[in-house]
């Protein structure tokens, strides 16, 4: 591990007031009320300790569930992991922060064997899907002197944002300098570059926007509005029974 001690990080990451604290009142309350003591639970409490005692530098705001074979990796000193409250990072994922900064808002879900790379500052919003097989990376290398190894070239970084609320399907790729608004749909196969307004829905190499998801909600307000009143109807004459009978 790079940077410094484990003991050094441990005690930085006690002063950073983002750092959860797991071992309290509240969280075994939870434990009980909820009944998250089955092996499935118990399987990923063992993971997240694990990993928490040999990585003290990256924050974690809450419980975060961890599947198999999982990477997270945060380079001390050159870079900051931030992990929100009740994300689920399935089997395979590889979360890297080699440098800058990558948040992870509350409830994301990550699928299988995703890769995020970031070299200087990616945002993954609040109860966003990762499907599966995705990749996000803030960087590209630099390909202009063919004399020279592109391995040797250097890379160029530019943000990468996707809003809360968003849904990434299968191999969808997500390039530097991206944003991706709230409550967006990305189809699969997708390669994502440029903006991507709120709600809409965006398919095809280069993605393209095909689809906003308030037009289908605002046509379907006369259905939705029927069936709200087919269930009042219904809870009216339930209560008119109970008070004949």
């Amino acid at each position: 591990m790079w940077g410094a001690p484990v003991w050094t990080r441990w005690r930085r990451s006690r002063r950073d007031p983002a750092q959860a604290r797991f071992l309290t009142l509240a969280s075994l309350r939870w434990v009980l009320r909820h009944r998250a003591y089955t092996p499935w639970y118990l399987v990923r409490y063992w993971r997240l300790l694990k990993f928490r005692v040999a990585n003290p530098h990256v924050v974690l705001r809450g419980m975060v569930f961890l599947g198999k074979k999982v990477e997270l990796h945060c380079r001390p000193g050159y870079g900051r992991l931030e992990i929100g409250r009740w994300v689920h990072i399935g089997d395979g994922n590889a979360i890297r922060c080699h440098e800058g900064s990558l948040r992870i808002g509350d409830k994301a879900v990550f699928g299988k064997d995703n890769t995020v790379n970031c070299y200087l500052d990616v945002e993954i919003g609040a109860a966003t899907l990762i499907a599966d097989w995705v990749y996000i990376c803030d960087f590209d290398h630099v390909t202009a002197d063919i004399t020279l190894p592109i391995k040797d070239q250097g890379i160029v970084k530019s943000p990468v944002r996707i809003g809360p609320d968003c849904w990434l399907g299968t191999k969808v790729t997500v390039t530097r300098g991206t944003r991706i608004g709230r409550g967006c749909v990305i189809g699969a196969h997708a390669v994502v570059r440029g903006e991507v307004p709120d709600f809409k829905i965006a398919v095809g190499l280069p993605a393209r926007v095909v689809k906003d998801r308030r037009e289908d909600y605002e046509a379907d307000a006369v259905r939705r509005a029927a069936v709200a009143d087919m269930a009042r109807k219904a809870r009216e004459a339930l209560e008119q029974s109970r008070n004949g009978s």
